[in-house]
């Protein structure tokens, strides 16, 4: 018959707590061992000192045990021998207690040899070294040689009764004595036996040998400076705080969990490697014990039984059989595992979704494929995503009550960055309100907007997340014709009244520059707003323009002609009247409705030509488009989540294009990189220019283009620069702002500077002071201040429906070419394309792909 073991508690490194009634250990590191009652009291000594991983030639153990008494009170009793083991046994099986707690004091001990202590002059690191005798300490070694106050006040009484060398305290502590002259034979380190100076007897070279090397075995060096050298053994001996938190691939009696999740996990992710599957016996606050499933089939002993600590949240193994037995094969055959469960999954995707929240279901189903060899469904890896946003981001219904307090904390560390609501009052309680629109923009960027071109794209984006909405973008240009961040807004839809409240807190909060161009697409909420009498964006006050790419696209989607199309376009981009006029005409001669069509439309709204110079040659809201882009990922995210995502995406664009403005300052750069690489281009293509003189003092010149170094047909146009107006009969200087190589090629004539003829936004002073603000990080949580205002909820209303989101977005033509890559058919079988599975000859059938 098998003996029982008892499990014992050990503690040591800390302080027994004597209470009425009770003893307690306060502090220190704990572990669990087992004993069984046929063990004597050396054999458990021996287990106790394997279990805390001393060395016995240098500690010795003191052990006290909790004991509980006849009038139900527990003393700290010392276990010293084999009768106090036996009543320890006796105790632990009389009563209700399943576990013995043993308090442990480590005392040095005694040597059997003398230290040689070679080589003290090499203590670099340590000069300074107090002279112990061990014989009169008292309390925990470890103590002694970390505790450096505890060795100052004991230091008179561990002196060498046997021998004295001449020592001196340095600054008037005896705990630093400086060993002044030592003479390495006549040191007495423990202080136990008396050296001789002198000896009578000598000893041949072998002999002294031989001598040497047994001191040097039977003790620890004192050379502390390379500890790395020392006995793993020995130098784990004083580190007692060390706990066994490995797991290598088998479990082990002592393995610590940092909680019941963890381990949790950890099983499941062990049976799912070895393809076995376990049964539950006991999960429960304190305890979890599990066995194999198929014990009573295959005979499997396999066991694992794990009980929380008491003061902590981890969990410990204390029994464990295993592993499988080797007829207990893997019973898993399906390509699934029923342990992969969502949770699982949830835990085990959490880095790849903190990375890239818009990760692809399919991929997460492939990384849990690769990793366990099992594929999940697609509809498993969907809810793990979804509990993996949550875990990391928050969930949406607190993230919506969260966000008012995240704003009030992001206004107050950047002061100057605005905050609108509009929320709607719930009928049940006048203190919710629910949520409705919220728009935001960061100081940063208001300042720095002053400092970029007068322009602006705004465009809208559909959420993915649990609730339905929209995220509305404003966006400038800066200098070197990046995009720059410049609002935000979340609202409940495109339509008419959002995008007016969007745009109206443009105008009050963010800007009130005039002549501010804005580009967007057609959306009949916008040309509301960008109509409306005293909105301020009414022209003169303000330039709406059309993006070329959106009404190219509405012009194919309208008459179903890609010439029509193609040749809308070069007409859009046409900057000389005699070729806009060209272009439309032949739009005429193929169709006449799509001519009509356009020509309803105010020519300045999509006709660089005609634009005036305020688009400064922007054709599209590609910049609003691409920042959609990078926000992607913070789509399927909840609203807080998305808000802070922004902070930091914009901030990181101010933290590495301030270094770029400055760099490019310091390197004595005029000009923003872009418009440089413009004018250096400009001014290659002007060389091969002639110049004829009208009229100096008007600044009037005539300019004949030559080939240059450009293809055949180029060159032979004739164009008139006038210096004094700025202008060229080109239109580039007004579309573009910059100086085109005609005017280029009289400055060079007249030995004139180009500059002036550069908008200033293109400078590198204004781009430096773009980014020149800085953000400031929010403060930890709980600093956040106290918000008082009224609690927002979500909108029930706009919460999706179970199933897969259909998209929201109408396909266009825009989005034919990517289409076209991945929607060729193909046979599901063979992967051949001219049939499908039904016709495949590689199932029996007719393929017409042989």
């Amino acid at each position: 018959m098998e003996l029982p073991d008892y499990p014992i508690y050990c503690h040591w490194g800390g302080e027994i707590l004597q209470s009425s009634g009770d003893v307690t250990y306060k502090g220190g590191e704990r572990k669990f061992g087992f004993v069984n009652c046929q063990m004597s009291y050396d054999e458990v000594l021996s287990k106790v000192y394997d279990l805390m991983r001393c060395d016995s030639r240098y500690v010795e153990l003191k052990l006290l045990m909790r004991y509980p008494m006849m009038s139900g009170s527990y003393e700290a009793i010392p276990l010293d021998d084999d009768n106090s083991l036996k009543a320890m046994l006796i105790a632990m099986s009389q009563t209700q207690s399943t576990t013995m707690q043993l308090f442990i004091e480590q005392l040095p001990k005694q040597p059997e040899t003398q230290s040689h202590l070679e080589s003290f002059h090499e203590m670099e690191s340590f000069p300074y070294l107090p002279l112990t005798n061990q014989s009169g300490l008292t309390g925990s070694f470890t103590r002694m040689l970390t505790d450096e106050q505890y060795a100052s006040e004991h230091i008179l009484e561990l002196t060498s009764p046997t021998q004295t060398p001449h020592v001196e305290a340095t600054n008037g502590d005896p705990s630093m004595i400086l060993f002044d002259s030592l003479d390495q034979i006549c040191v007495d380190f423990f202080g136990d036996e008396e050296v001789g100076v002198d000896s009578d007897v000598d000893e041949d070279e072998d002999t002294q040998d031989a001598n040497d090397k047994a001191i040097r075995e039977s003790a620890p060096s004192q050379i502390f400076n390379n500890v790395a050298e020392l006995d793993p053994i020995l130098l784990d001996s004083w580190r007692t705080w060390s706990n066994n938190h490995s797991f290598d691939g088998e479990f082990a009696i002592g393995q610590e969990f940092d909680s019941s999740a963890q381990l949790k996990d950890i099983v499941k992710g062990y049976s799912i490697a070895k393809n076995h599957s376990f049964k539950v016996l006991e999960s429960e606050p304190t305890k979890y014990v599990v066995e194999c499933k198929r014990k009573s089939s295959c005979k499997c002993s396999w066991r694992l039984r794990a009980i929380k600590d008491p003061c902590l949240a981890s969990f410990r193994i204390v029994r464990y059989n295993g592993p499988h037995a080797s007829n207990c094969l893997g019973d898993i055959n399906s390509i699934d595992h029923p342990l992969l469960s969502s949770d699982f999954v949830c835990n085990e995707i959490k880095d790849l979704i903190r990375a890239d929240p818009s990760l692809k279901i399919r991929v997460i189903v492939q990384a849990v494929k690769v990793k366990f060899k099992y594929t999940i469904t697609y509809k498993r890896a969907w809810s793990a995503k979804q509990k993996a946003i949550a875990s990391i981001f928050g969930d949406w219904e607190q993230s919506y009550e969260e966000l008012p307090r995240y704003m009030q904390a992001l206004k107050e560390s950047n002061p100057g960055t605005v905050v609108e609501w509009c929320t709607l009052a719930s009928n049940e309680d006048p203190s919710v309100h629910i949520f409705f629109r919220v728009f935001w923009a960061f100081k940063p960027s208001i300042d720095g907007f002053k400092h970029c071109r007068p322009l602006i794209t705004i465009d809208g984006t559909h959420l993915y997340g649990k609730y339905k909405g929209t995220l509305l973008i404003a966006m400038g240009t800066d200098a070197n014709s990046q995009l720059f961040p410049l609002a935000f807004a979340i609202v409940e839809s495109e339509n008419g009244e959002s995008w007016k409240w969007f745009m109206k807190c443009i105008r009050h909060l963010v800007t009130q520059r005039e002549g501010l161009c804005v580009i967007s697409d057609r959306h009949a909420g916008i040309l509301q707003t960008m109509n409306e009498v005293n909105s301020g964006w009414e022209e003169p006050r303000a330039h709406h323009r059309f993006c070329t790419r959106h009404l190219a696209s509405n012009v194919n989607t309208q008459f179903k002609n890609a010439y029509v199309k193609n040749l809308f376009g070069k007409a859009a981009d046409a900057r000389q009247r005699k070729k806009f006029d060209y272009y439309l005409g032949r739009i005429g001669e193929l169709n006449v409705e799509a001519h009509k069509y356009l020509m309803d439309i105010s020519s300045h709204r999509w006709s660089i030509h005609h634009d005036g110079g305020f688009r400064y040659g922007v054709k599209t809201t590609n910049m609003s488009e691409a920042f959609n882009g990078v926000m992607k990922g913070a789509r399927c995210l909840p609203i807080t989540a998305l808000v802070r995502m922004t902070f930091y995406r914009v901030n990181s664009y101010f933290v590495t294009r301030r270094g770029w403005g400055k760099r490019r300052i310091e390197e004595g750069h005029d000009f923003v990189e872009k418009a440089t690489t413009t004018i250096e281009m400009n001014m290659a293509k002007s060389g091969a220019h002639e110049v004829q003189a009208f009229d100096h003092e008007m600044g009037l010149f005539e300019v004949t283009t030559g080939r240059g170094g450009r293809a055949s047909g180029k060159g032979g146009n004739v164009h008139t620069v006038n210096l004094v107006a700025k202008t060229c009969t080109c239109e580039k200087l007004k579309i573009y702002k910059l100086p085109c190589s005609h005017v280029l090629a009289v400055c060079r004539s007249r030995s004139l500077s180009y500059a002036a003829f550069v908008d200033p936004f293109f400078t590198t002073v204004e781009y430096r002071q773009t980014y020149l603000k800085s953000f400031h990080p929010l403060p930890d949580v709980p600093y956040w201040p106290h918000y008082t205002g009224v609690r927002i909820v979500a909108d029930a209303s706009k919460r999706r429906g179970v199933g897969r989101p259909k998209s929201s977005r109408y396909p266009n033509e825009m989005d034919s070419s990517a289409r076209r890559s991945v929607n060729v058919k193909s046979c599901s079988i063979c992967r051949r394309q001219g049939h499908n599975k039904k016709t495949c000859a590689a199932r029996g059938g007719v393929g017409s792909s042989g």
